[in-house]
């Protein structure tokens, strides 16, 4: 397995507690929620990780990566419906892509048109998917005190555990 197949791996395998992860957020009126003033909201945090499949799509596609730092989609459907054809669509234009310039071609990411720092297309692949699992981790952080049931992400909640030691104790 190549490192560029061990990415696409990765990423396919963050596809679905990623959809939990937004799934769960079931009010959109609690979307403004954050835990202190310099923190983002969870609809900032959901529109900054969201958009790094779009922000990857645009590396593979053209050379150049102009990270979108606010981005904002209109409904958590909508983050959704982007991030699954996003995905289907980083997978398609890796694919295309030789070994060669997964490793060795240099992309240059701006930010408000500023250069910001230039790495490998894989190395900007990976820095992208480690920053988007970052960020849900953040969220997950967010749905409790939103009063919103939390998901298990990639493993059961507490009050999952809680629920299964009780009917362990209900069974003898």
């Amino acid at each position: 397995m190549t490192n560029k197949q061990f990415f696409q791996q990765c990423w396919k395998s963050e596809l679905t507690p990623t959809l939990i992860a937004l799934k769960a957020l079931t009010a959109p009126e609690k979307l403004g929620y954050k835990p202190a003033e310099r923190n983002r909201t969870a609809k900032e945090l959901v529109d900054h990780f969201v958009s790094h499949v779009d922000d990857l799509i645009e590396a593979v596609e053209t050379g150049v990566l102009n990270h979108r730092v606010t981005a904002s989609y209109s409904s958590i459907d909508n983050a959704i419906e982007t991030f699954e054809m996003g995905t289907e669509r980083l997978m398609k234009g890796l694919d295309a892509i030789d070994d060669k310039t997964w490793d060795e071609k240099i992309i240059p990411m701006l930010v408000f048109g500023n250069k910001f720092g230039e790495t490998t297309l894989g190395g900007t692949c990976w820095m992208f998917l480690f920053d988007l699992i970052h960020h849900r981790g953040q969220l997950s952080t967010y749905y409790r005190p939103m009063g919103l049931v939390q998901p298990a992400i990639y493993g059961p909640t507490s009050e999952m555990v809680e629920a299964m030691m009780a009917q362990g104790s209900n069974a003898n």
